[in-house]
């Protein structure tokens, strides 16, 4: 026993030792830690569960900023530890997967081999190598530990078992919401279960629903209540068929692992008539139809594991929320697989040990081939992880993967335009702001970025059309600030006889209507559309000018203009038209 739990240990330690001298992060790491005021001061515990993660309504996870605030007090910014505490709960993790399964089936032997294979597997590799992933990890952690405890508390019947069932249960929900599926696999495994009747079963659940029940009492009191989801049905089930595409993908990747990469995603099927979305949709129907028809010839038990299977990905699978990177993106991540892949691996286990049992029975090949094939097998997949570490441990190169495989993915595009920024390398910056504005043109952030990018490259006039294009939101103070001191060098370009295109004068008059100076604006309308008359945008904030300045006669005129173009938003057509006609009845009356 001591050297199996030794080998997941050292194992662990070889598989992803190496990301340990990682620096911190452009994405995540900074919101999580570097800049995050809450874990700075003890003084901050109490806000720590009185708002979200990510200091909104979405996310409630004060276990994992707990944690964090634990090792900025003990060792600031130094991410050598925040590393290394993610390799340690990694390693638990695995350790307690080793005692579960066992568990589970009875058998130590599948037990430790299903705890290596969760230890050294290349999928687990964005949650244990990037900071954030504490939360899958600590969630896990949990997890695993109610889990265990659940066995002995429904094998036993001892009330304070259940009440180590319901904390470890409620401090996993603290870590990630994703634990509330943990209730449905115990419900899973005593339906798989004969020992016991079913009203007795249904009695073991208690921890879990106090659980659930006082932790949506405590994010309700809080007001932590927003979930990200569309209401139409068809976009839920082009998203769900989405997702049904990108498990086809997990399964493969548990047995060849070569295109890990972080932030995956795949494009939204817009159309369920689209050839992969067919495709798709006719390889599940088959799998539903064996499964259905051949069940019985299936053990209750693996029946449970592809029940657990699913059951783990329900929470990213778009029907409980909307999980993207960006417009038009659904997020696959490989750390959606971390404990999805137990059931997995456990069944990869009992498959194996199977052939090797019918091997010999029937002698079709030496045993010792079957063993070169296993040992090889775990080799590929330990070679394969300490790789990912190595991308892990520089940012540069994890990212610059992930963009070989997805260059449309606008999240990925803006982390290594601000890795660019980070580098004093502005040109390139610009050039990737400008892909994640390619791949999400509405995302206020990206603009932002590129805006800055510019001026920091002393292309102003370019720089204020991207300020000035959405309404920044929570950053609009930032915007503010940097519009103002833009405008300070194009005023001065306007001095030294500097001369600009209809563009660059309307978002001169863009900044100027936000200020309340109208005359100036009107004026920089003006000239936008003596350089350019088909200036729609124009025309457009002309009219709205002139009617809330009560100059009918120069209103009517801008919206007549603007109404002579074809190329014009519905919007735009639809605001000029009712208030044109608004100023024509008021006129007559």
């Amino acid at each position: 026993m001591l050297a199996r739990v030794a080998a997941i240990i050292v194992l662990g330690f070889i598989a992803y030792g190496t990301m340990l001298p990682a620096p911190f992060r452009v994405m995540d790491d900074r919101i999580s830690i570097v800049e995050n005021p809450v874990i700075k001061s003890t003084r901050n515990i109490p806000a720590i569960f009185k708002e979200g993660y990510f200091h909104d309504q979405s996310y409630y996870r004060p276990l994992v900023n707990l944690s964090f605030m634990g090792e900025y007090q003990a060792f600031g910014v130094n991410s050598f530890f925040y590393n290394l505490d993610n390799l340690f709960l990694h390693i638990l993790n695995a350790l307690l997967v080793f005692l579960l399964v066992s568990r589970l089936t009875n058998d130590d032997k599948t037990g430790f081999w299903t705890g290596l294979l969760f230890v050294i597997h290349p999928v687990q590799w964005e949650a244990v190598c990037n900071v954030p992933g504490r939360a899958i990890l600590l969630s896990a952690f949990f997890v695993l530990c109610s889990f265990v405890l659940f066995l002995e508390f429904y094998k036993h019947r001892r009330w304070y078992i259940g009440l180590l069932v319901l904390i470890t249960f409620s401090l996993g929900l603290l870590c990630k919401e994703s634990t509330g599926v943990l209730p449905f696999v115990a419900l899973a495994y005593l339906a798989a279960d004969k020992t016991w009747p079913l009203q007795k079963k249904f009695k073991c659940l208690w921890p879990f629903i106090i659980g659930i029940a006082g932790y949506l009492f405590l994010r309700k009191f809080f007001g932590i209540t927003d979930v990200h989801q569309t209401g139409h049905p068809g976009i839920l089930v082009l998203g769900f068929v989405t997702f049904l595409r990108s498990v086809i993908t997990d399964l493969r990747l548990f047995v060849f692992p070569v295109d890990l990469h972080y932030d995956r995603c795949l494009p939204f099927m817009m159309s369920i008539s689209q050839p992969q979305a067919l495709g798709t949709c006719f390889f599940w129907a088959a799998f539903v139809i064996i499964v259905v028809i051949y069940h019985r010839r299936f053990r209750p038990f693996i029946l449970f594991l592809i029940l657990w299977f699913i059951i783990e990905l329900l929470p990213v699978s778009q029907l409980v929320a909307s999980i993207g990177v960006g417009a038009g993106h659904v997020s696959t991540a490989d750390h959606f697989l971390y404990l999805a892949c137990i059931p997995v691996f456990i069944g990869m286990v009992i498959a194996f040990r199977w052939c090797f049992e019918i091997n010999a029975q029937k002698n079709i090949v030496k045993p010792a081939f079957l063993k070169f094939l296993a040992g090889g097998f775990l080799i590929f997949l330990l070679l394969t992880a300490i790789e990912q570490s190595i991308y892990a441990s520089n940012e540069f190169s994890m990212i610059s993967r992930s963009l070989a495989f997805e260059p449309d993915n606008p999240r990925v595009q803006s982390a290594m335009a601000m890795l660019s920024v980070f580098r004093d390398d502005i040109p390139d910056a610009e050039k990737h702001f400008r892909a994640a504005i390619n791949a999400e043109p509405f995302n206020p952030a990206y603009h932002i970025g590129l805006g800055t990018a510019l001026c920091q490259q002393g292309k102003w006039i370019e720089g204020l059309e991207q300020f000035v294009v959405f309404d920044p939101g929570k950053d609009k103070d930032l915007v503010l600030r940097q519009e103002k001191l833009t405008m300070a060098h194009i005023r001065q370009q306007l001095k030294e006889g500097k001369s600009f295109d209809s563009r660059g004068w309307l978002a001169i008059g863009i900044y100027y209507a936000k200020i309340g100076r109208n005359s100036q604006a009107i004026d920089a309308f003006l000239k936008s559309v003596s350089l350019n008359p088909n200036q729609t945008d124009a025309w457009f904030n002309l009219g709205s000018i002139y009617e809330a300045g009560q100059n009918w006669p120069a209103a009517r005129m801008a919206y007549e203009k603007l109404l002579a173009f074809k190329d014009v938003t519905f919007f735009q057509r639809d605001f000029a038209t009712s208030h044109l006609a608004a100023m024509r009845r008021v006129a007559r009356d």
